[in-house]
């Protein structure tokens, strides 16, 4: 649906609220705006109350635009920020699918925690190569390919058909960091990805393209530093297609190694879905439930129960 979206903001903390079709403002208060993005309280009001002056005068935040928008939709298979809610459901995830997808990211993870208990990712140790590495690196692309073949752009073959995945979402704002260490090693792997150059704009995947073509020529580009960032563009592809809550939330062998050894952030990104969600009334809220704010204020005969309307599904042509 069309509505306009107004934008709100104080420190870490955001606001975006809309009219929903049923004529219901709608608040959704986002934690951690700049980094992990997520709903942390939703307040659903009738029209009476002005949603520029809930903003400015309850919530006390700075609106910061007002846009007409299209919210309530997704694309197939892509995971987005504000994206919280039956998850499984809105991604159609196949648990054969999810399993067979951790056991993979869990074996590259786990390949490379062998590897730093040998090699310190310090700034000398990252240019570290062997053929330990160069067997890692090879795996991790090979794999990243395997999951990027999945969404079949153009001829389904190759680096240039593969960074169509950029239309639909902004890979270039997700950044890992390795766990466990007092100067982690941060890297955003597409960072640089760019349609003129779409193997070697991304600098370790082109590694491993010449690694192919020239093993003995190239070894040397068979670095730590190279070999996490393609460990670390298949996380990033992982959360995009089943969700960083199927990974980081759960309690199973992959989830356990990726909290152990890999943060996962979405920085700065403007990149999310915004859901739509419509407000019923349980017996109580019937008889009047009202919403506090820290400055006092209150809202009364608030919807207390949430209904998050399913996204409606588009195609990535």
């Amino acid at each position: 649906m069309k509505t306009d979206v107004y934008f709100a903001r104080d420190k870490d903390f955001g606001v975006i609220a809309y009219e929903n079709a049923k004529k219901q403002n709608v608040f959704l208060q986002i934690a951690a705006v700049d980094y992990a993005p997520q709903i942390c309280s939703i307040l659903i009001c009738d029209k009476e109350y002005n949603i520029e002056k809930v903003i400015q005068n309850a919530f006390q935040y700075s609106l910061t635009k007002v846009e007409d928008m299209d919210i309530g939709w997704k694309y197939k298979h892509v995971w987005k920020p504000l994206m919280n809610i039956h998850i499984e459901r809105e991604l159609n995830i196949k648990q054969v699918e999810l399993f067979h997808a951790k056991r993979d990211l869990g074996i590259l993870i786990q390949k490379l925690q062998e590897i730093l208990l040998f090699v310190e990712p310090s700034e000398s140790g990252l240019q570290a190569y062997s053929h330990k590495i160069r067997e890692l690196l090879f795996l991790s692309c090979s794999d990243l390919e395997s999951t990027l073949k999945k969404y079949q752009f153009g001829k389904n073959e190759r680096m240039k058909d593969y960074i169509e995945i950029l239309k639909y979402v902004d890979l270039t704002k997700y950044k890992i960091s390795l766990v466990g260490y007092a100067n982690p090693y941060k890297c955003s792997p597409f960072e640089n990805w760019n349609a003129d150059k779409p193997a070697k704009s991304l600098s370790w995947y082109e590694a491993y393209n010449k690694l192919k073509h020239d093993r003995e020529k190239n070894f040397p580009l068979a670095t730590l530093e190279n070999c996490i960032n393609a460990i670390a563009a298949n996380l990033i592809l992982f959360a995009v297609r089943y969700s960083p809550m199927s990974l980081y939330n759960e309690n199973d062998v992959c989830s356990n190694l990726a909290r152990s050894a890999l943060d996962y952030k979405v920085e700065n990104s403007k990149d999310f879905y915004i859901p739509i969600f419509e407000g019923r009334k349980s017996y109580q809220g019937k008889l009047g439930v009202s919403y506090p704010f820290k400055n006092g204020e209150q809202i009364d005969y608030v919807y207390d129960i949430h209904e998050l309307i399913p996204f409606e599904e588009r195609e990535m042509k």
